[in-house]
Formats: C-alpha cells, sequence, structure tokens
C-alpha cells in the first residue's frame, strides 16, 4: 500500500483533515528559516486536538541532538527527520526512529546513504537556503541505483500532475508532499490534498 507524509503542518484544521483523509504521516517543520516554521507551543497545541495515532514527524536542519530529544518528548513525535548536514551517528542519539533527507544534485548519492541507518531515506530537491519545500523536482533517474526501495520516500515537487508517473514509473511507495497541496506557505488546499492523497491511495 502507497503512503503518503504531508509536511509543512502549521495549524489544526490541516492536520484535521489530514487525520480525516487518512494520511499516513503528518510533518512539523522546526527550522526558523522555513516559511512553515511553527515552535513547540503551537505544535502541542495541534497535536493535543489530534487524539489520533497518526505518525507525527519532526523536522529539524543542523539542530543539536538535546534539542531534538527534548521536542521529542514534550511532543510525543514517532519520527525525526533530519534535514540538514547531520553526521549518521546522530541516528543513534536521537531517542525515536529517524528519516534521513537528502538533497539530490547531479551525482548519485548510492554511497553515502548507505552509511545512514535510518526507518527512511527520503530525496528533495536541492536547495541550500530553503531546505525543502520548493516546489521543485530532482530528476528521479539520480535515485534508480538505491537498492532499498522500502526505505525511500519521494519529495521535492511533487503534486497532482506528476504523483502518478511516480507511482508507476519509479517503483516507489512512499511520497512526501509539502507545497504541491498548498494555497499559500503553510496552509493547504483542501481539494489539492483531497486529490491527491486520492491518487496516491488509489
Amino acid at each position: 500500500m502507497n503512503k503518503i507524509k504531508i509536511c509543512g503542518i502549521t495549524n489544526t484544521n490541516d492536520a484535521l483533515e489530514c487525520v480525516k483523509l487518512k494520511v499516513d504521516f503528518i510533518g512539523f517543520i522546526f527550522y526558523k528559516k522555513s516559511k512553515r516554521f511553527i515552535n513547540l507551543e503551537q505544535a502541542q497545541a495541534i497535536i493535543k486536538s489530534l487524539n489520533t495515532e497518526i505518525n507525527k514527524v519532526g523536522v529539524f536542519v543542523n539542530e543539536t541532538t538535546q534539542v531534538i530529544n527534548e521536542y521529542v518528548k514534550a511532543l510525543g513525535l514517532d519520527y525525526v527527520q533530519l534535514h540538514g548536514e547531520e553526521q549518521p551517528k546522530m541516528i543513534e542519539e536521537i531517542k525515536c526512529k529517524t528519516i534521513k533527507a537528502f538533497s539530490v544534485g547531479s551525482s548519485s548519492l548510492k554511497e553515502v546513504v548507505l552509511e545512514y541507518d535510518s526507518e527512511y531515506w527520503l530525496f528533495d530537491s536541492s536547495d541550500d537556503n530553503l531546505k525543502g519545500g520548493t516546489g521543485k523536482s530532482f530528476d528521479w533517474n539520480l535515485i534508480t541505483d538505491i537498492d532499498s526501495k522500502n526505505k525511500i520516500i519521494l519529495s521535492g515537487g511533487l503534486n497532482e500532475n506528476n504523483i502518478v508517473s511516480a507511482i508507476e514509473n519509479r517503483n516507489i511507495n512512499f511520497f512526501d508532499i509539502c507545497s504541491g497541496v498548498e494555497s499559500s506557505p503553510g496552509h493547504k488546499d483542501i481539494q489539492k490534498l483531497k486529490s491527491i492523497v486520492n491518487l496516491v491511495k488509489s
């Protein structure tokens, strides 16, 4: 069964809609330079309203292990997504499951990803300033040599127009979507959200 993660959740209404649509994972971005940044208190309020077992992901960029684990405990995070230049050893120190994100440039990452013993590897378009949420896709052929397909999360510019191609042609079954279902940064377009969840799940 295909899985879907909706990232950049900033408000309760969008989170509840994800629950209603049976989204598998929702992501909260704790990176201050992101247009979708929320603080600990805002995330706590959203999570408190959910009353469900949906997988909650905290997204961090080059943060300390101590701070990350404080967020894990305070929010009951199921996963931490490392979206910076974190070293492989950091994964062992985080007190929940992890997703390591990689920015795909112009060369293969096959050898690099094997150093990271995380639950999933997320592949996103390369942008040193935004660290994701760019709305831009990358050349998917650059990850075809990654053998552990069950660990891959495809991200970067996914939307209603290209998600079916990603599902049918790439032998990948886990997709991370952010800007592709937004009306503005941090605010989801409910019709786009419904449409893409239906495409992934069907």
